[in-house]
């Protein structure tokens, strides 16, 4: 026999269903890989899936090769003339006015790295910059207006596009009546900071954001950790100590930052690390545990925990010893950091353990409700005789035309009079009463298709109605309730409108309503936007995934006889 048409019969289908797998996941991948992006990521012309692999340096300050794009042919320039002697043109006039340039903080970072990424940041800048015919002239007249059009503001401002450093700037003290100390301010930078542990130095800089101390450092000189002290006043009781504040440039080497702070013989530690990861400046708040930490409010500052207690942590009256240690990651710890940075933030900035747990009520007590209720009255409908059976069944139908939105004041109105405003008993009591027509159609239909015998046997041994419905009929309905549980789950867990229209209470947030707080206000912050999302559809995803064999033999089987 001739196997051959079916082979191939079988490898198309095997193709079509793969190629249609993989084009209904692209959104879903597009979405994860937004969510591990930095804000300058999405901001690129370039139209990338996955975001950049961080680079854990050894050094800094440094050079980012990957700030610019390389030089490529304008799309309006002819390609013969570009190969022949216009991108050779291009880069010796740039590189000449590179190497014409200078800074003092260029004497930190590789010459070779600097010229070449300066050249290509000044040729993303010249294509904007040089008029149009300039294209089409002769090399001498190209070359001429290049070197008219290169300014030396255009040389720095790729310069601070590209080089990064970490720096330590003011320190700013909170006290419990949210007065605010400047701890730092009346006292020259180089007085303030100073290395007490690794492979650094200092280099004190005035720039627009104020002072700051740059730290140059460098793990391959021996160690994989420094440490930059201050001795601060404090200038309050210790009481009234509520939050320290630290300004900081970062270096986007994803090394691991935390606080140590030494005051009155004990000595505090972040609870979480910090990561040098974006290339700006940031301000970073340490605060003791408080009543705040109990309350629905975002979360942006890191916890100090008491680690230790001794006098050598004690400086003094009035006098603390603020420690920041900075500690290398490797390439994985870098990969996580940044992976799970905007997810952080996230969690930092909403209650989501709580949001969490009250979808995840919800879900269950809507699924169990649908499950139990529904069930009974598929089971009357399709195994009891009674008068006026079939008509209830399709008033029971019926009811699937009406529009939500012409019950939805009538709801609220008698949800309000029996005193279930802004709680969660109108999004899960409704469940247990058989209001959701579909879920009795599907089960009903399964119903029917049960062979009588098994019926007359469970009678013969003495089974009521409720026993055969409870240990004969709900068993063989499995598949069926696993596909109302997945439509139930996907229906609750997505639900806005109902949490929005009966819930005011913070604190009662579901999980969509809590994340639609959270981005009310972050429309241009998209990374942050869909790290949200992630979390909202993990969880559809692997229930669907547990549950999928059940779900797809629920729906096949519902209709079919013995």
């Amino acid at each position: 026999m001739n196997t051959a048409p079916k082979s191939w019969r079988r490898l198309l289908l095997h193709t079509v269903l793969i190629g249609g797998s993989v084009a209904f996941l692209l959104p879903y991948l597009w979405l994860l890989g937004t969510s591990w992006k930095l804000d300058k990521e999405i901001q690129s012309a370039d139209i990338n899936m996955l975001p950049q692999a961080p680079i854990p340096r050894k050094q800094s300050p440094y050079i980012d090769e990957r700030t610019f794009a390389e030089v490529r042919r304008p799309v309006d320039v002819d390609l013969s003339r570009w190969n022949e002697w216009m991108r050779l043109a291009l880069v010796d006039e740039i590189g000449k006015a590179v190497d014409a340039w200078t800074d003092p903080r260029a004497e930190d970072v590789p010459p070779a790295a600097l010229r070449a990424e300066l050249i290509e940041g000044v040729f993303d800048r010249l294509q904007a910059a040089l008029p149009s015919r300039a294209w089409s002239d002769d090399e001498p007249t190209f070359r001429q207006t290049i070197r008219s059009t290169i300014r030396p503001r255009f040389i720095k401002s790729c310069f601070d596009r590209c080089y990064r450093y970490f720096a330590l700037g003011k320190v700013i003290l909170k006290d419990t009546n949210y007065r605010i100390h400047q701890l730092s301010a009346d006292r020259p930078i180089q007085e303030v900071w100073t290395i007490t542990e690794g492979p650094a130095d200092l280099e004190f800089r005035n720039e627009a954001q104020g002072d700051s101390a740059v730290v140059k450092y460098d793990f391959d000189a021996g160690g994989q950790a420094f440490e930059v002290a201050a001795l601060l006043p404090l200038g309050i009781d210790f009481t009234d100590f509520k939050r320290l504040s630290v300004s900081f440039r970062r270096d986007q080497t994803w090394h691991e930052l935390r606080a140590l702070l030494e005051v009155n013989g004990r000595l505090f530690r972040s609870r979480e690390p910090k990561y040098l990861g974006e290339d700006d400046f940031w301000e970073a708040s340490f605060q003791l545990p408080s009543e705040d930490d109990q309350r629905l409010m975002p979360k942006r500052h890191v916890l100090l925990d008491e680690i230790d207690a001794g006098p050598q942590y004690d400086h003094g009256p009035d006098v603390m010893r603020l420690r920041i240690r900075v500690s290398g990651s490797s390439t994985p710890e870098a990969a996580w950091a940044k992976g799970t940075e905007n997810h952080r933030e996230v969690f930092g900035e909403v209650p989501f353990w709580r949001y969490l747990k009250t979808s995840a009520f919800l879900a269950l007590a809507n699924i169990i409700g649908t499950c139990l209720s529904c069930s009974l009255a598929a089971f009357a409908f399709a195994r009891l005789r009674w008068p006026g059976r079939d008509l209830c069944f399709y008033l029971v139908l019926a009811t699937l035309m009406i529009p939500p939105q012409v019950t939805m004041i009538p709801s609220f109105v008698i949800y309000r009079q029996l005193g279930w405003y802004n709680t969660l008993a109108p999004l899960w009591v409704p469940s247990c009463l058989a209001v959701n027509a579909f879920a009795i159609f599907l089960l009903r239909q399964a119903m029917k298709g049960l062979p009588r015998d098994l019926e007359d046997a469970a009678m013969i041994d003495g089974c009521g109605f409720f026993r055969i419905y409870w240990h004969v009929a709900l068993p063989l309905m499995k598949p069926t309730l696993a596909a109302i549980s997945v439509f139930t789950f996907m229906y609750v867990w997505n639900d806005f409108l109902g949490p929005l229209i009966y819930v005011n209470d913070q604190r009662l947030y579901p999980l969509a309503l809590g994340l639609f707080s959270f981005m009310a206000g972050r429309e241009a912050q998209f990374t942050l936007i869909m790290a949200a999302s992630v979390v909202m559809i993990i969880p559809v995803i692997v229930t669907f995934f547990l549950l999928q064999r059940y779900f797809i033999q629920g729906v096949a089987l519902t209709g079919m006889k013995n």
